[in-house]
């Protein structure tokens, strides 16, 4: 990739200055394995920039959980307004703009990365650009193309585009992004770092998940994530009401984790508050990384319209029930059934889930679209190898 042109690693004297910017706990685990290897070593100089819900009380301030794991936080953003309408996401990632821009202009990082398509990774990659910062950009060139749109798929290819390096997760993903117009030796397909995390983590037993959690952990028990859609706002509440009465009447207990930060997570949080003392219903808004990924590993079912879904849980075997419109156009493995927000299609999608011998035992296990775990190693290879700026950053279309 880099021949006949100095590599940025030569260039920065050895040893490239990396900033990776993080909002929200789920886009903080899957940038979590590269970070690792990142921070391990001594050819590159990590440090993170952490903003949005990370600094709130929506999933208990996660923040900590970067603390804990030991890396340089550079600068924390306070950006996020706590609000549930579009207006309010607008002005929190103006906020962002702002923060990001005084950053990169304190540290000059040699690259920037950025994950996904929430506000953080164009904002991220819109301040790169106008700063002449390289913005290496993962996980896009994915599809959603949910009924009635949704944001997140025009942010996600607007972000390809202000980016200078993309890691994909898939090679259908690859594709996409050159035929965007990206030059070819721009884009590597690396995988998902949610399947690194996993294949990184022993986890625990039953019987210490349990220590950890409480009798809630039962031999049948589902985890439940529903987050808004931007093309349903007004619906949430409702939809919400619907999934969880519908999830309840399977007759398992259910861990209900806490929604995203976009438009409408209010009126989510307001149903699940209002479920909380049920006896079947379980409430967390952040878990210990471990404690996490062992929840999964141990449930029957994995409810709701996380991406979750479809890079984790297939790798664990883990049937899962894709409610709704979020999600649906993208590459699924034989543990997903996809299923609209209605009582009786979500009842007989989970029971069949928990209950059908058949159906469990023909999911497959250790097989997903997104990679064989080892995305982390394969960019640190990537990294070390790109050219100088000048190249990076003098950016063509190729039709």
């Amino acid at each position: 990739m880099a021949q006949n042109t100095t590599t940025l690693l030569k260039s920065c004297g050895g040893k490239i200055k990396v900033l990776a910017l993080t909002g929200i706990r789920s886009e903080y685990d899957l940038l979590f394995p590269l970070l690792n290897v990142l921070n391990q070593d001594d050819d590159f100089e990590l440090g993170i920039i952490v903003c949005g819900a990370h600094l709130t009380s929506l999933h208990d301030y996660s923040v900590r959980q970067i603390e804990q794991d030991g890396f340089l936080i550079v600068e924390k953003i306070e950006n996020l307004l706590y609000s549930s309408s579009s207006v309010g996401k607008v002005k929190s990632a103006a906020n962002l703009l702002q923060g990001i821009a005084q950053v990169l202009d304190r540290v000059s990082p040699d690259i920037l990365i950025v994950l996904g398509d929430r506000e953080e990774a164009i904002i991220g990659a819109l301040a790169g650009g106008y700063m002449s910062v390289p913005v290496v950009h993962l996980a896009g060139g994915d599809n959603t193309h949910p009924k009635g749109g949704n944001v997140d798929e025009e942010v996600r290819h607007a972000t390809t585009k202000l980016s200078h390096i993309h890691l994909t997760m898939a090679e259908e993903h690859t594709r996409r992004i050159i035929s965007l117009g990206e030059e070819q030796w721009r884009t590597f397909t690396v995988g998902s770092g949610g399947v690194d995390r996993l294949r990184m983590d022993q986890g625990l037993s039953f019987d210490e998940l349990r220590a950890v959690l409480g009798s809630g952990v039962s031999s049948d028990y589902i985890v439940l994530i529903q987050h808004p859609l931007s093309s349903e706002q007004g619906q949430e509440e409702e939809q919400m009401r619907l999934i969880l009465q519908a999830c309840i009447a399977v007759g398992v207990n259910i861990f209900v984790g806490a929604p995203n930060s976009d438009p409408g997570f209010e009126d989510i949080i307001k149903v699940i508050k209002e479920f909380e003392k049920h006896p079947q219903i379980y409430v967390y808004n952040n878990l210990p990384r471990k404690a996490f990924t062992s929840l999964l590993s141990h449930a029957k079912c994995l409810a709701g319209n996380s991406s979750l879904g479809l890079h984790e849980a297939p790798y664990l075997g883990l049937p899962a029930v894709n409610i709704g419109e979020r999600q649906k156009e993208r590459i699924a493995s034989n543990n997903m059934q996809f299923v609209p927000v209605d009582y009786d299609a979500i009842m007989a999608a989970v029971n069949k889930a928990v209950k059908d011998k058949d159906y469990r035992n023909g999911v497959d296990r250790g097989k997903t679209a997104y990679g064989d775990g080892f995305m982390a190693e394969k960019t640190l290879t990537i990294l070390k190898e790109l050219p100088g700026k000048k190249r990076l950053l003098a950016k063509k279309i190729t039709y």
